[in-house]
């Protein structure tokens, strides 16, 4: 009996001074295989939240968004959900400087979309900030995820 004592002691003795080292992170040894950020959106009228490419009240052609790369531009791409009755772009998110650029027809004007995002647990990353020209926007969602940009034309 005093033996299994002893080795009980020892046992929880020696499993109870084993510990990670305080120098390793706990991401430290995972390899992530991420692709890039997907970012679902629509740009809607930040008074009504009419979407404004897509439907009765679209006032911006889809050709004229693009996600702009240093000196690239390629237009976003699209999904079209005909049962649910719903629209709405992808900005794939590839690291490196890289922004969301907004023309409109017949005017001048056009909108820069900066989309900031943060780590979250060890391989993923969320949205944390959505600047439009360079000025914070509010970040909603829709009820299927999908993020509203407020656009005002």
């Amino acid at each position: 009996m005093t033996r299994i004592c002893t080795m009980l002691i020892l046992s929880v003795a020696l499993l109870t001074a084993c510990s990670l080292s305080k120098d390793k992170g706990p991401c430290d040894g995972i390899i992530c295989d991420n692709g890039p950020l997907t970012f679902y959106f629509k740009l809607v009228d930040p008074d009504t939240g009419h979407d404004l490419v897509y439907g009765d009240n679209a006032k911006i052609p889809l050709d004229s968004v693009k996600n702009h790369a240093m000196d690239t531009s390629v237009r976003v791409r699209q999904v079209i959900d005909p049962v649910r009755k719903r629209a709405y772009m992808i900005f794939m998110m590839t690291g490196g400087p890289q922004s969301l650029r907004v023309g409109t027809p017949g005017k001048a004007i056009q909108y820069k979309v900066d989309v900031k995002t943060k780590s979250a647990g060890c391989c993923g990353e969320l949205v944390n900030n959505v600047l439009l020209n360079d000025n914070p926007a509010p970040i909603t969602k829709d009820s299927t995820g999908v993020y509203l940009i407020p656009c005002k034309l």
